[in-house]
């Protein structure tokens, strides 16, 4: 069975320049703390930790950067400037 990681790993990892066996590492950390965190695994706030728990790994990159320069971010840039041209 192929280990499960979280699909904002790669982009992550992408774009701090971090190798892949590193990010994966990384992740694997993040469970664990979220499974010091939480009375029951696998549950939504499981998850949440241990995405937290990652995106706090990664220190060059702060939440409010992560979230708007994500690829949607940058397509509705593009077209809130094709608009404010016309």
């Amino acid at each position: 069975m192929k280990p499960m990681y979280p699909q904002i790993l790669a982009w992550l990892a992408g774009k701090t320049g971090t190798p892949d066996h590193a990010a994966h590492r990384l992740w694997r950390k993040a469970l664990r703390d979220a499974t010091a965190e939480c009375a029951v695994i696998e549950s939504p706030e499981y998850w949440q930790s241990a995405v937290g728990h990652l995106r706090a790994s990664f220190p060059s990159i702060s939440p409010a950067a992560a979230v708007s320069s994500g690829p949607a971010a940058s397509t509705n840039l593009a077209a809130r400037d094709r608009w404010q041209m016309a």
